[in-house]
C-alpha cells in the first residue's frame, strides 16, 4: 500500500449504543490507530439493529462520533430477524452498502466476528479502488481484507456457515486469529491458510487513574468478587452463584459477589435464585454499566470470576487483570492457553475444584495478593492496546 495514508473501516453487525467485547475492541483499536500519523480517516459500518435482533430504524444512517469515527448503519429486511439466527439472516441493500464504500473510501475493510456474511459479501464484492497517493502514478488498487474472525466452533446447526466463512478466507489478505487454539480451530473449520494468518490477541485499557485511587481510599468494604458478562446462559452466572453458596460458609470474612452485565435472558432466574437463598445481602447485580462505573468496579475487585460456556480471548478477563484483579475461570475455549499466569484455571465445570479454588483465593490474602500483583504485570506487559494496534498496523500495511 506504499505510504499512501490509510483510510480503515470496521464491519460489524452491532455498534453503538451496544458494545459488547467485539465492539470494545473497535473502539479501542480505533481510538488508538487514530493516534498514528499513518491513519486519516477510521469508520464503521454497521446495522440499524441492537443486540440480538430488534430493529431500531429511528437511528441515524450515518453519524460523526466525538472523536471523528464515521458510522454508516445499513437498514435491513425484514425488520424482524428470523430466529433462526441474528442479523445476519437479515437482508441488506447491495446498492446501500455501495453508496457507504463509496463515502467512505477505505484502502483498508476490518471484517470483526464471524457472523454477518452479508456486510461481508457485499462489501467484498462492491469495495471501489481507491486512486494511488497523489503525486505517484503507481499504487491503489482495491482495499486490503484484513478478517479477525473471534471464532467459535459452530453447533450443528450452524454448519451453514463454515462454507460461507471458507469462502471469506480464501478471498481476503490477512486472517488474524486471536489464539494459537483459534489458529488451529481455523485452519480446521474454514481451511483458512497458514500463510495467512498473524495472531493478535485482544487489549486491555490501561487502568483509570481515579477508580483506582477511589479503590484505594475505601477499605470497609468485603472482598469483592466481580463478574463481568452478558447475564444469560453462555456466561453461566447462574452456576457461579451456585459455586458461590457452596462455597460461602468455608469464608473467613465477608465477601460480596457483584454480577456486571445486561440481560441476556436469564436475569429473572438470577434475581429468583438470590432471593430462594437469602443472598440479598452478599449478592449485587447491576444490570449494564457506564464505562467509569465498569472502571469503578474492576478497581474494587479483589477477584474476578467467570465460568462462561466459552471464550475466543475473553478480553474482560485481561481488563480485570490490569487492575490487579487475579482470575478464576476453568478450561474452555482460549483459558488454558492465555490464563497462565495471575490466574486459576480449573477444570471445565468442575464444581467441587471450582468451590475449593474459589474459598482458597477468598481466604488466602497474601496468595491472592501475590496472584492479582502477577496478572497485573502480565497484562500490562503482553494484552494493552497500544501494543495491539502497532501489530495492526503492520498488518494494515501489508507487513
Amino acid at each position: 500500500m506504499g505510504s499512501a495514508p490509510l483510510r480503515v473501516m470496521y464491519l460489524t453487525p452491532y455498534y453503538r449504543p451496544y458494545l459488547g467485547g467485539i465492539e470494545r475492541a473497535i473502539e479501542e483499536l480505533s481510538h488508538q490507530i487514530q493516534q498514528s500519523p499513518q491513519v486519516e480517516a477510521v469508520g464503521v459500518l454497521t446495522t440499524k439493529y441492537s443486540f440480538p435482533r430488534v430493529a431500531q430504524p429511528e437511528w441515524a444512517d450515518r453519524e460523526t462520533l466525538p472523536d471523528g469515527v464515521e458510522v454508516y448503519r445499513l437498514p435491513g429486511f425484514p425488520r424482524w430477524s428470523p430466529p433462526v439466527y441474528s442479523v445476519p439472516l437479515v437482508w441488506f441493500s447491495p446498492g446501500r452498502v455501495r453508496q457507504y464504500l463509496n463515502e467512505f473510501r477505505p484502502n483498508v475493510i476490518h471484517f470483526v466476528g464471524d457472523g454477518w456474511f452479508w456486510g461481508h459479501y457485499w462489501s467484498r464484492i462492491l469495495a471501489p479502488k481507491f486512486p494511488p497517493p497523489e503525486g505517484e502514478g503507481r499504487g491503489g488498487g482495491r482495499p486490503r481484507f484484513v478478517f479477525t474472525p473471534s471464532f467459535h466452533s459452530l453447533p450443528p446447526a450452524r454448519w451453514w456457515l463454515a462454507p460461507i466463512n471458507a469462502a471469506l478466507c480464501r478471498m481476503l489478505d490477512d486472517i488474524v486469529p486471536l489464539t494459537q487454539q483459534e489458529a488451529r480451530g481455523l485452519g480446521r473449520a474454514y481451511l483458512a491458510q497458514r500463510r495467512k494468518q498473524t495472531i493478535i490477541g485482544w487489549g486491555a485499557p490501561l487502568p483509570d487513574a481515579e477508580a483506582v485511587q477511589q479503590a484505594a481510599n475505601t477499605t470497609s468494604e468485603p472482598l469483592t468478587i466481580l463478574c463481568v458478562g452478558r447475564l444469560g446462559r453462555h456466561k453461566s452466572q447462574l452456576w457461579l452463584l451456585e459455586v458461590y453458596r457452596e462455597a460461602r460458609s468455608s469464608f473467613n470474612k465477608p465477601v460480596q459477589l457483584v454480577l456486571v452485565g445486561r440481560d441476556e435472558g436469564d436475569a429473572d432466574a438470577i434475581a429468583a435464585y438470590i432471593a430462594e437463598h437469602g443472598l440479598r445481602d452478599e449478592v449485587v447485580v447491576t444490570g449494564e454499566v457506564s464505562d467509569g462505573e465498569l472502571a469503578r468496579w474492576y478497581a474494587r475487585a479483589d477477584l474476578f470470576a467467570l465460568f462462561s460456556h466459552y471464550e475466543a480471548f475473553g478480553l474482560v478477563f485481561f481488563e480485570a487483570m490490569a487492575y490487579g484483579a487475579p482470575v478464576l475461570s476453568h478450561d474452555v475455549g482460549s483459558n488454558r492457553e492465555l490464563l497462565h499466569t495471575g490466574a486459576v484455571v480449573t477444570r471445565r465445570f468442575d464444581r467441587q475444584e471450582a468451590v475449593a479454588r474459589l474459598t482458597e483465593l477468598v481466604n488466602d490474602d497474601d496468595t491472592r495478593r501475590q496472584l492479582g500483583a502477577d496478572a497485573r504485570d502480565y497484562a500490562l506487559a503482553e494484552f494493552t492496546w497500544p501494543a495491539v494496534a502497532e501489530k495492526y498496523l503492520a498488518v494494515y500495511r501489508g507487513g
